[in-house]
């Protein structure tokens, strides 16, 4: 492959793991919330969802309940989504 064609290929960015560590409950909201939006991006690609959703139903949805639960206590959140991440993925 010449290096034009190899520069034309799309680039897929993936959404990694944050890498500094969760904010403790009392940090400011931004900084929670910035934190957790990464965390809840990576973690929901872990995680796919099965099946289609209603309707009636954003796409958005699974990304807002997540992070609003994340928010709250990133610390704690992270601990138990690393959990959840370490059992088997049942159908």
């Amino acid at each position: 492959m010449d290096m034009h064609a190899e520069i034309m290929q799309p680039v897929r960015f993936e959404p990694v793991r944050p890498i500094s560590s969760a904010p403790p409950a009392s940090a400011p909201y931004d900084v929670r919330a910035a934190w957790s939006s990464d965390y809840v991006t990576w973690f929901i690609l872990q995680r796919p969802q099965e099946g289609a959703s209603p309707a009636d139903v954003r796409s958005t949805h699974r990304f807002e309940l997540e992070f609003e639960i994340c928010v709250m206590d990133p610390q704690k959140y992270e601990r138990e989504t690393q959990s959840e991440l370490q059992q088997p993925q049942t159908h």
